[in-house]
């Protein structure tokens, strides 16, 4: 089973996968958080890992505000400390589309935010909704990892410093998060591994204002210039933690 699971997570890697953040601000500060992930080429190969698996199929999306409101008589009853935690469920909703017959596999989550400060709690909201196939995405191999390890790919909207004003937009890696990839920092990964494009990180960031100038040479504007995109693969991370910092100015 174990080998399996390791050539599981190799094959991952090997067919490549893009992890999308997108960022929609409206001219308040508020706006919508989204994350995807498209493992379908990954979902092609699990015939060849595990023919004996039972067929799955799952197509739904999970709006957790219904929810709460839906169970609201039964949720007054709970203990403060109880309502407060589901309660941070109310911004999330999940998309998950999962067919094993037509090897497709498909996770959205969306969660709105009425402020910066509203962000850092994604990272909890996706650990409360407890969903196994987000848990097994996120930290795979790692079965036995508890609750309260958040997984890093959830958690990435706490690592930054972000400002967002009618003036400009600014995002910068925190201090402790940027000695935390050094640590961690891979010094055997070369420009040319093959590992290290197999992964891809892109963010967007959509404003209600039109851009007038970046500060990272890496960025794209977007073709209404009312955007930025960024994208970086597993080497560029692991070399420059502040691959992703940026400024930009507005009109």
């Amino acid at each position: 089973m174990k080998k399996i699971l390791l050539l599981s997570v190799v094959l991952l890697i090997l067919v490549g996968c893009v992890i999308r953040e997108q960022y929609s601000f409206n001219e308040d500060g508020s706006g919508d958080y989204e994350m995807a992930f498209d493992l379908t080429e990954f979902m092609s190969m699990q015939e060849e890992i595990d023919t004996t698996a039972s067929q799955k199929r799952v197509d739904t999306v999970i709006n957790f505000a219904s929810m709460l409101d839906d169970k609201k008589d039964s949720i007054s009853k709970l203990a403060p400390e109880e309502r407060q935690r589901l309660e941070v469920l109310r911004p999330l909703q999940v998309t998950m589309k999962i067919n094993d017959s037509t090897k497709q596999m498909f996770m959205k989550l969306n969660y709105e935010f009425n402020d910066l400060a509203d962000l850092n709690k994604f990272a909890e909201a996706v650990d409360q909704a407890n969903i196994k196939e987000l848990k097994d995405m996120s930290s795979p191999g790692e079965a036995d990892s508890t609750a309260q390890n958040k997984p890093d790919i959830f958690s990435m909207a706490e690592s930054f410093d972000t400002y967002f004003g009618p003036d400009k937009f600014t995002r910068t890696i925190t201090e402790e998060a940027r000695l935390r990839a050094i640590q961690q920092k891979d010094t055997t990964m070369a420009a040319d591994d093959p590992f290290a494009d197999m992964i891809r990180f892109k963010q967007v960031f959509r404003f209600p204002y039109r851009v007038k100038a970046v500060s990272n040479d890496r960025a794209k504007i977007l073709s209404d210039f009312k955007g930025i995109e960024l994208e970086a693969n597993m080497y560029d991370l692991n070399s420059n933690p502040d691959f992703f910092n940026i400024e930009v100015i507005f009109e």
